[in-house]
């Protein structure tokens, strides 16, 4: 197993199962490429870039030109995406379009590919039906965990699943892709997508992280640009650039908002982190994010284990937690605790993640939002 550790003031380490050095930076900045050293500005990654983008152009030429190529479900869908591979806040956002839903008296499928998971067999998850992340994934888990009375229908054929969903669901269905701005298998009623601050000055794979050309956001109707409250004015600098280029889209900002810790096995919450000496565990896209919020909040963990985003958590993973005699517990995101909640690891004294929300910088974001759901799914 590959561990290496930087030194940060923060931390007293920070081991990383990484085969390349991740390297801590703010918040507001992202890596320059997801390629080692310099390799994101070599000329000829540059050109696997350009020829990445005319390809996806070329793609998306298809579909527009070929209406047949994508399929009406006959009930509103919604999709909520991202033209960033990793980390952009797609979870929260689904769950808060479900939650807005469900409110408003709909009974809402989300409509997932289920990455990362061992299981590749497609599933229909009914409300209040026990399922484990295995068979679902992390994520989709985590939006059921969230809307107990929602339903999943998982796996790469998500026109398949939805055809198997509708009889099975009540006369009022809407149905949510999940990470579906690429999917276009499936004809959309709305697109929200989400960016992070440094959109604009990414770049297309493997040269950087852009999945599609920012020229694909004319498909959006809602772009979301999202980030935390120290960075607001950065971020509607980024939301008015958008919205100068993109005058005919809603853009809005939305603030990750720390709620409460919890701990992942008995659900007790906690406004502040019961454990000392904590070792942070994480396997996300984007773990400089959650380690910056950790630092805000003047937590000192003894320790950092990084691992790649959906990882599926093993016993010898964790050998430094579980043969440390300092720590007393794991400190972890929503989405990693739910891989975590294993009989390996029920030697661990207490894992807490810390629960996050979302919320609009302006009220009048928030209306013209619920105002679009609205417009839908009449």
């Amino acid at each position: 197993m590959n561990y290496f550790t930087i030194s940060n003031p923060f931390i007293k380490n920070f081991t990383v199962k990484k085969t390349t050095r991740l390297k801590m930076k703010p918040d507001n900045q992202q890596f320059d490429s997801p390629l080692p050293g310099q390799l994101g500005s070599n000329p000829a990654v540059k050109a696997l870039s350009h020829v990445y983008g005319k390809a996806i152009k070329g793609r998306q030429t298809i579909y527009d030109r070929f209406a047949g190529l994508s399929h009406a479900l006959e009930r509103p869908v919604i999709s909520v995406g991202g033209i960033r591979a990793g980390g952009t806040g797609k979870t929260p956002v689904s769950l808060l379009v479900g939650r807005h839903l469900i409110n408003a008296g709909f009974d809402v499928a989300f409509l997932s590919r289920g990455y990362g998971r061992p299981s590749k067999q497609s599933v229909i998850i009914k409300p209040e039906e026990i399922v484990n992340w295995e068979l679902t994934g992390d994520e989709p888990y985590m939006l059921r965990n969230n809307l107990r009375n929602s339903w999943l229908g998982i796996g790469a054929d998500r026109v398949k699943n939805a055809k198997k969903l509708l009889p099975l669901m009540p006369e009022r269905p809407v149905f949510v892709l999940d990470d579906g701005f690429q999917y276009q298998k499936v004809k959309r009623d709305l697109d929200i997508v989400c960016l992070s601050e440094n959109t604009l000055s990414d770049r297309m794979i493997p040269a950087g992280f852009l999945r599609e050309p920012l020229s694909a956001l004319e498909r959006a109707g809602i772009l979301f640009i999202i980030g935390d409250l120290a960075r607001l004015d950065a971020l509607r600098e980024v939301r008015n650039r958008i919205a100068d280029r993109f005058t005919n889209k809603k853009c809005a900002v939305l603030l990750q908002q720390p709620l409460h810790w919890v701990e992942g096995r008995s659900g007790r919450i906690s406004e502040n982190l019961p454990i000392k000496k904590p070792i942070v565990v994480c396997g996300i896209a984007r773990p400089e994010r959650f380690i910056n919020m950790l630092r805000s909040f003047s937590i000192e963990p003894y320790d950092i284990l990084c691992f790649k985003d959906h990882h599926n958590f093993k016993r010898n993973d964790l050998t430094p937690v579980l043969q440390n005699v300092y720590s007393n517990g794991i400190v972890t995101t929503e989405k990693d605790c739910i891989r975590l909640q294993s009989a390996d690891f029920a030697d661990i004294p207490e894992i807490w993640y810390l629960k996050i929300g979302l919320r609009f910088a302006d009220d009048s974001s928030e209306l013209q939002f619920t105002s679009e759901l609205n417009r839908v799914t009449q």
